[in-house]
């Protein structure tokens, strides 16, 4: 299992280098439709965590999380 910490730090760096637009996309995203986009992640993150697809993955959904409750669209009433 990563090291936790190590995840958080990981998903920190990458979404300070995301724009508002793409933050919004990712987070309005349904759980479901995550895994699409993580052969685009991969090929974005194989410099910093080479061939390891667990840690891809993890941080990739922790992305996704992170941004359900700071960047998602909500309907105000």
């Amino acid at each position: 299992m990563p090291d936790p910490s190590k995840i958080d730090e990981m998903v920190q760096e990458f979404l300070a280098d995301m724009s508002l637009k793409e933050k919004a996309a990712i987070a309005n995203l349904d759980e479901d439709k995550v895994p699409y986009l993580q052969h685009a992640f991969d090929a974005c993150v194989h410099s910093q965590l080479g061939d390891d697809d667990e840690m891809s993955k993890n941080v990739m959904h922790r992305i996704w999380e992170v941004l359900q409750e700071t960047h998602r669209i909500r309907i105000l009433q």
